[in-house]
């Protein structure tokens, strides 16, 4: 069996710098690496990263961290698509993709803690972002790097490396987007405002309906008792019988709203996940890109271990998908208007 010093010595590099050029190290020329990495199909080598990790005292492995929601992880499709973009850069550079969660935050902070304790992980990717996450405070007293996908927690120190979409902006280009279509009365559907994304983009969506003088109606329900949310929904529409259209925080929220509401109703909707497209009528959404976002969170969190990189963050352009979920005001408008 071949071991790193047969692909070193085919390669004509030292094993040390074969081991390098495996782990993606920076300072390995592309020249260099694609010497190794030929070396090593030819050798049918196998790198043993346990054995590695043991003998240089460090870690190939990136911890992916979800939100205590579990109910949420297991029906949105935006984590699977983010962990797939993840998972795909990482194993280019030959690192492997942990996960880390659980059904409580007391559970989900045990099982932070065991990766750094056990598993001398120090490169984290946090798949969310929320307001006084204790997640965060243990990485920060532990001093390990980590990467967010989301706008981080305001802290004292700097903020960590993350990868985000403009959340304003979608939120304003959103509610512009049913503005357009003759819409004036608009209501925003969210589940928890301690998760900074949707504190965004409702705040684009009120930006907007301040400047048209329009009321910005919103409303809480995260549908965890789906009696109960269909209750709220139905009382709310019974009190504001004016609204015509609503922006949700993501495609699950827009296909539950879909499932109680009126097909008059007009939905529009983020996160351009599956959901959106087999919705009936299919969701209008602004796909925020989740695969490209766990691509580009994976990249910053391969390059933590350079001291002397200034890592800016990287924000994904986002870009409303048009289905069939909004209707067209503006001819009926004009037509009033007329008479």
């Amino acid at each position: 069996m071949a071991t790193i010093r047969d692909v070193a010595r085919l390669a004509g590099v030292s094993p040390s710098t074969a081991s390098r050029a495996l782990r993606g190290n920076p300072v390995i020329s592309a020249k260099t690496r694609q010497r190794v990495e030929t070396a090593m199909r030819q050798l049918n080598y196998v790198p043993n990263f346990s054995a590695q990790n043991l003998a240089n005292n460090e870690n190939n492995t990136i911890a992916v961290i979800l939100p205590v929601d579990h109910h949420e992880i297991f029906t949105n499709p935006f984590f699977l698509q983010a962990l797939q973009g993840i998972n795909a850069k990482s194993t280019e550079r030959n690192f492997m993709v942990a996960i880390a969660t659980g059904i409580s935050q007391q559970q989900l902070l045990a099982n932070v803690e065991f990766m750094l304790a056990r598993g001398r992980i120090n490169r984290f990717i946090l798949l969310y972002s929320q307001l006084h996450d204790p997640v965060v405070t243990l990485l920060q007293q532990n001093q390990v790097g980590y990467v967010v996908i989301g706008k981080p927690m305001a802290t004292a120190g700097p903020l960590p490396p993350y990868i985000d979409t403009d959340n304003l902006a979608a939120g304003r280009d959103a509610t512009q987007f049913l503005l357009a279509h003759g819409h004036r009365q608009i209501a925003f559907l969210y589940t928890d405002l301690t998760k900074i994304v949707q504190q965004e983009r409702l705040a684009g969506f009120k930006q907007v309906m301040a400047q048209q003088q329009l009321p910005s109606l919103s409303l809480r329900e995260d549908f965890i008792d789906y009696t109960q949310s269909h209750q709220h929904v139905t009382a709310f529409l019974q009190q504001h019988p004016q609204i015509t259209a609503f922006v949700t925080s993501d495609d699950l929220l827009g296909l539950r709203l879909q499932q109680i509401v009126s097909k008059k109703m007009s939905i529009i909707s983020f996160n351009n996940s599956f959901t959106s497209q087999v919705a009936h009528p299919s969701l209008t959404s602004i796909d925020v890109f989740p695969v490209q976002l766990g691509e580009g969170a994976a990249e910053l969190a391969l390059q933590l271990d350079q001291p002397t990189a200034k890592l800016q963050p990287i924000i994904v352009p986002h870009q409303i998908v048009v289905r069939h979920s909004v209707r067209d005001l503006t001819a009926q408008t004009e037509e009033k208007n007329k008479n």
